[in-house]
């Protein structure tokens, strides 16, 4: 997904050290982790909601052309009948 090599995570890492501190570097990892998981949950619950959606735009096209065959089957009956 991203080209992260081992020194660019180390630079991060030390930098975060550095900036955050050792004792709250933990704690933000954590809430870090925690907030990408809920995006990535988001993202996961939109991408399946989509696919629904286009499922059910497939099969409500299918429906109509079975009621137009349908209706077409019942014309020409009714004109045999006549």
């Amino acid at each position: 997904m991203f080209d992260f090599g081992f020194w660019e995570i180390a630079l991060v890492l030390l930098i975060s050290l550095v900036v955050l501190g050792p004792e709250r570097l933990p704690s933000f990892a954590s809430q870090l982790g925690s907030i990408l998981k809920k995006i990535k949950d988001f993202a996961n619950n939109v991408k399946t909601n989509i696919e629904n959606e286009s499922k059910m735009n497939d099969l409500k096209k299918i429906i109509e052309k079975q009621k137009d065959e349908l209706t077409e089957f019942e014309n020409s009956i009714d004109s045999d009948e006549k």
